[in-house]
């Protein structure tokens, strides 16, 4: 989930490492300001969305995967359609209401979910696999 600090990176080790199938959602476009830390865009892609830079790179770096792209926000009407079929959900998004949506989706579907954060030079990695231990929001309560 993202396109942007965390989940370019991810995405594209992702895509290194020969993951079959990689589904991307963000629903921004590519600004200056982010040439600097998300590592998936250029000069030439600015306004460009986000997802569609993603997937030209990740398609350079290895052709033979598959880059499903969702224009789009993640809300509650459609966060199940999307989640539904990927075996792992991987979290870069910068907004708890996001953040608490995934958690939740991925406990109803089972899924495991890798979420990450950073604020200013600290970082943090959660593995959360539902019903083996404790789900994003029962670490972090609203």
């Amino acid at each position: 989930v993202g396109a942007g600090g965390l989940g370019s990176p991810t995405a594209y080790y992702l895509a290194a490492a020969g993951v079959g199938t990689l589904g991307i959602i963000d629903n921004d476009v590519v600004d200056r300001s982010n040439l600097q830390r998300q590592i998936l865009h250029n000069e030439e892609r600015i306004g460009e969305p986000k997802v569609e830079s993603a997937k030209q790179t990740l398609k350079a770096l290895n052709p033979d995967i598959n880059v499903i792209t969702y224009r789009e926000r993640l809300s509650r009407e459609n966060v199940m359609d999307i989640t539904r079929d990927y075996d792992v959900i991987v979290n870069g998004c910068d907004n708890f209401p996001t953040r608490y949506l995934i958690n939740d989706a991925c406990v109803f579907l089972k899924k495991p979910l890798v979420d990450g954060s950073i604020f200013r030079f600290d970082g943090q990695v959660n593995v959360i696999k539902p019903f083996e231990g404790p789900c994003y929001r029962c670490l972090y309560p609203e």
